[in-house]
C-alpha cells in the first residue's frame, strides 16, 4: 500500500485517496487501520456508509456528526444552510478530519446487491482533494476500482486489491486463532485445521468466525456439520455455516429479534438496541451469543451491526410469520422512544435510523426532531428494502416520492432508481408508469439492456409469456458479460418459456445449463430440474420430442440440486411438483409439507393452498377454504396479504369450484380486488378445471 500511493516525481507527498477493493472478510478495513499507524499512531478513522442511493449533503452530515459530534442543532444549521456544490462541502469536511490528525473511511455498503457502482459525485469529492503527506480518504468496496472512474480521478485516487490469502499462510494463523479462542486446543487434529483453513477460501474474517464458533463446540465431532465438504467452495461454506449458526439460535427469541432489527436498522447503539428488544437475558448476553457464532460485529465506533459477510445471507431464515408482525411493532417503538443518550457523536446516525424505522414501518408520524432530514435517498433506499420484502403498495409510494426527486441523483443513482421504480410500478398495475420508465432507459445506450428486460418483466406479468420470451432474449443479447443481469434474466425467460402453451424445451434446457456454467446456485441447479421435469410430463402435450434419457437427465440434476448445501426446500419443492404431475396430491402435500418445514416462506404455504384446491377432492378443498379464511383473519400474515392477494384468491376460487360453492363468495375473500380482478380470476378458474 505505501508503493501504491506515492505520487510519481513527488516523494514528499500521496494520492490524497485510495479505493481499497476485495471480498468482506479479507481484512480490508484492518489493514487500513494499521497501515495508517505508521503515519498518525493517535489517528482516528472514522468509517461513514455510503450506497448507490447517498447525496452529498447528506454524507456531509454524517461527517460532521461521527467526527466532530456535531448536536441537533448544529446539524440543523447545516440541512438548511444554501450549499453552492456540495461534493466540494464533503471535500472540505474531509480536509477539516484531516486537519485533525484523522481520516475518513467510506464504506461501500449495499441496499440489496454490492454490484452497483458509486454515485458520480463521489468523484467530484475525490479531485477536490489536494495531496498531503498521508492518505486522508480510504473507500473500501467489494467492487474493483472502475476504468472509468479511475480516469476521471487520475490525479488523486489510486488503487489497491486485497486479495485472499494463500491456504499454507493461513494455517499459521489459524493456529494462533485456536489458541486464543479454545481452552483445550490440543483437540485439534492437522486435518481439522486443514479443513477448516480449506472451507473459509483464504478469509481472514470467516477463519475468524468458523475457529470462534468451533471452540465452544464440546463434542467436537460436530465440526462436519460446521463446516461444508473439502469438495466445495467458499461459498457453500459460508451457506452451510449460517445455517448451522442459525440453528443455534432456534429457540433463543431475543437472539432472533436482535438479527431481524439489525437487518432493519444497521448500525445500532446497545441503548436502542435495549430499549426495542426487552430481553428476557442482559442485552450484552444477548450480543455476546451472536458475536460468538459471528453473526454480528462491534465497530470501533461502538455500534452493532450484521457481520457484512453473512448479513444478507440470513435474510431466508428471519421470515418465521410471528416474527415479521414483531418487527412492526418494534420499529413504530423505536421511532417513538429515542434513547436517551448524549454526547457519543452518533446524532445523525440515530436521525437516520429513526427515518428508516418509520418508512419499513409504514408509519406517517415522523418525529419533529427528524422529519426536517427526510431526503429522496431515504426514500431511496426504504423504497427497495420494501420492494424486496413483498410490501408492493408501499415500496410503490414511497419510490415515486424518490423517483419524482430523480433529478437529485446521478446517472448510476438515478438508473437504478428508475429500474426500480419500474419494478414498483409494474407489480401495482401502474403499467403507464412503468412503459414511462423504460422509455427513459430505452433512450440510453447503455441502459437499453436494462430497458429491454423490463419490458420483458412488463410482459410477463401481464402473462403475455411468448413476447416476454422475445424481449428476454434481446436482453440477453445486450447484457452479454453483465453476469448478474444475466442471472436475473435466465430466471425470467425459463419461467416464461415453461408458462407458455407449447415450450420449446431445448431453448429452456440451454438457457438452465448457461446459467449454471455462469454460477451453480440452488436456483440455477432448480431451473434445470424443473426444465427436464416439464419436458418428461408435458412434452408429448405441446409435440415436442422426447430425448430417449429424459428420465437419467432428470434425475441426474435432481441429485445435483438434492446434494446443494443451500439446498433448503427446493428439492421438495421440485418433487411435490413431480407428485402433482403424476396425480398423487397427497404425496404432492406430503413433500410440499417437508418443503414449509424447510423453508417457512409464505409462497409455499400459497403454493400447499393450491395443491389442495387443485386436488379436485372435496374433502381437500374444504380444509384449503377453512385454512384460507383463517390465514385472511391472521395478523400474522398480514404483511404478506395485499402482495400475493390475487394468487390467493385464484386458489380460494379453485377450493370453492372443487367443494361445489358459488365463486360470488370471492368477492368476500378478496374486497381488495376490482370486479375486473374478479372476473378475470374466475374466467381463469373455470378454463383450468
Amino acid at each position: 500500500m505505501r508503493g501504491v500511493i506515492q505520487k510519481e516525481k513527488d516523494r514528499f507527498s500521496v494520492f490524497p485517496a485510495i479505493w481499497v477493493s476485495g471480498f468482506n472478510g479479507v481484512g480490508r478495513e484492518t489493514l487500513i487501520r494499521e497501515f495508517n499507524r505508521n503515519f498518525a499512531p493517535n489517528g482516528r478513522g472514522i468509517g461513514i456508509e455510503v450506497n448507490e442511493a447517498s447525496l452529498p449533503r447528506q454524507t456531509l452530515l454524517r461527517i460532521e456528526s461521527e467526527a466532530f459530534g456535531s448536536d441537533t442543532e448544529r446539524l440543523h444549521q447545516l440541512n438548511d444552510a444554501r450549499i453552492e456544490n456540495e461534493p466540494a462541502a464533503v471535500a472540505d469536511a474531509i480536509e477539516r478530519v484531516f486537519a485533525a490528525g484523522n481520516y475518513i473511511i467510506f464504506r461501500h455498503s449495499r441496499i440489496v446487491e454490492e454490484n452497483v457502482e458509486l454515485p458520480e459525485w463521489l468523484d467530484d469529492v475525490v479531485n477536490a482533494l489536494s495531496p498531503a503527506t498521508r492518505p486522508k480518504l480510504f473507500i473500501i468496496s467489494q467492487l474493483p476500482l472502475s476504468l472509468e472512474r479511475r480516469t476521471r480521478c487520475r490525479d488523486s485516487l489510486v488503487a489497491q486489491r486485497v486479495n485472499t490469502v494463500d491456504e499454507h499462510q493461513m494455517v499459521q494463523f489459524c493456529y494462533q486463532l485456536i489458541g486464543h479462542f479454545d481452552n483445550h486446543p490440543t483437540r485439534w487434529a492437522e486435518d481439522d485445521v486443514a479443513r477448516v483453513v480449506h472451507a473459509s477460501g483464504g478469509t481472514i474474517g470467516f477463519l475468524v468466525a468458523l475457529v470462534r464458533a468451533a471452540a465452544w463446540i464440546e463434542d467436537f465431532d460436530q465440526i462436519d456439520r460446521l463446516i461444508a465438504a473439502d469438495k466445495e467452495t467458499m461459498a457453500a461454506s459460508i451457506t452451510l455455516y449460517v445455517r448451522w449458526a442459525f440453528s443455534q439460535l432456534r429457540d433463543l427469541d431475543d437472539e432472533q429479534r436482535t438479527l431481524l432489527f439489525l437487518n432493519d436498522i444497521s448500525p445500532c447503539d446497545i441503548s436502542d438496541l435495549e430499549r426495542v428488544i426487552v430481553p428476557k437475558r442482559p442485552i450484552l448476553r444477548v450480543l455476546g451469543k451472536l458475536l460468538e457464532l459471528g453473526l454480528v460485529e462491534r465497530g470501533d465506533d461502538g455500534l452493532y451491526r450484521l457481520t457484512p459477510l453473512l448479513a444478507h445471507r440470513l435474510s431466508r431464515d428471519l421470515i418465521r410469520p410471528d416474527l415479521l408482525l414483531w418487527l412492526r411493532g418494534a420499529l413504530l417503538q423505536f421511532l417513538k422512544k429515542p434513547a436517551e443518550v448524549e454526547g457519543d457523536g452518533h446524532e445523525y446516525i440515530r436521525i437516520e435510523s429513526r427515518i428508516q424505522a418509520a418508512m419499513l414501518a409504514e408509519s406517517e408520524d415522523l418525529p419533529n426532531s427528524v422529519v426536517h432530514f427526510v431526503s429522496a435517498a431515504h426514500w431511496f433506499q426504504a423504497g427497495i428494502r420494501l420492494y424486496h420484502a413483498r410490501r408492493r403498495e408501499p415500496a410503490y409510494r414511497i419510490l415515486k416520492k424518490a423517483f419524482e426527486r430523480r433529478a437529485d441523483f446521478s446517472s448510476t443513482s438515478r438508473t437504478e432508481l428508475i429500474r426500480y421504480f419500474c419494478l414498483s410500478a409494474t407489480r401495482n398495475r401502474k403499467y403507464q408508469e412503468a412503459q414511462q420508465c423504460i422509455s427513459l432507459l430505452d433512450g440510453v445506450y447503455h441502459t437499453k439492456g436494462m430497458a429491454t428486460f423490463l419490458r420483458g418483466d412488463l410482459l410477463e406479468y401481464q402473462r403475455q409469456y411468448v413476447d416476454a420470451v422475445k424481449e428476454y432474449e434481446r436482453a440477453l443479447d445486450l447484457n452479454r458479460g453483465k453476469e448478474r443481469r444475466l442471472e436475473r434474466t435466465y430466471r425470467a425467460i425459463i419461467h416464461c418459456i415453461l408458462r407458455t402453451p407449447r415450450p420449446h424445451f431445448g431453448s429452456a434446457e440451454r438457457y438452465a445449463q448457461d446459467w449454471l456454467r455462469l454460477r451453480k446456485t440452488v436456483f440455477s441447479l432448480m431451473a434445470l430440474a424443473r426444465v427436464y421435469l416439464h419436458w418428461k410430463y408435458r412434452g408429448y402435450h405441446a409435440d415436442r420430442e422426447v430425448p430417449s434419457n429424459i428420465d437419467e437427465l432428470y434425475g441426474s440434476a435432481l441429485a445435483d440440486l438434492e446434494a446443494h448445501p443451500g439446498v433448503g426446500s427446493a428439492y421438495f419443492e421440485i418433487r411435490a411438483e413431480e407428485a402433482e404431475f403424476e396425480g398423487d396430491f397427497n404425496g404432492a402435500l406430503d413433500y410440499m409439507n417437508k418443503a414449509i418445514e424447510a423453508d417457512p416462506r409464505f409462497e409455499l404455504r400459497i403454493e400447499r393452498w393450491r395443491l389442495m384446491a387443485k386436488s379436485g377432492g372435496r374433502e381437500l378443498g374444504e380444509k384449503a377454504l377453512r385454512e384460507l379464511q383463517d390465514a385472511r383473519s391472521n395478523p400474522e400474515y398480514k404483511s404478506n396479504w395485499i402482495p400475493f392477494l390475487t394468487l390467493l384468491a385464484e386458489n380460494f376460487a379453485l377450493a370453492l369450484k372443487a367443494t361445489n360453492l358459488p365463486l360470488g363468495s370471492l368477492n368476500t375473500f378478496a374486497p381488495e380486488l376490482s370486479d375486473g380482478e374478479i372476473g378475470q380470476i374466475i374466467a381463469r378458474v373455470n378454463r383450468r378445471r
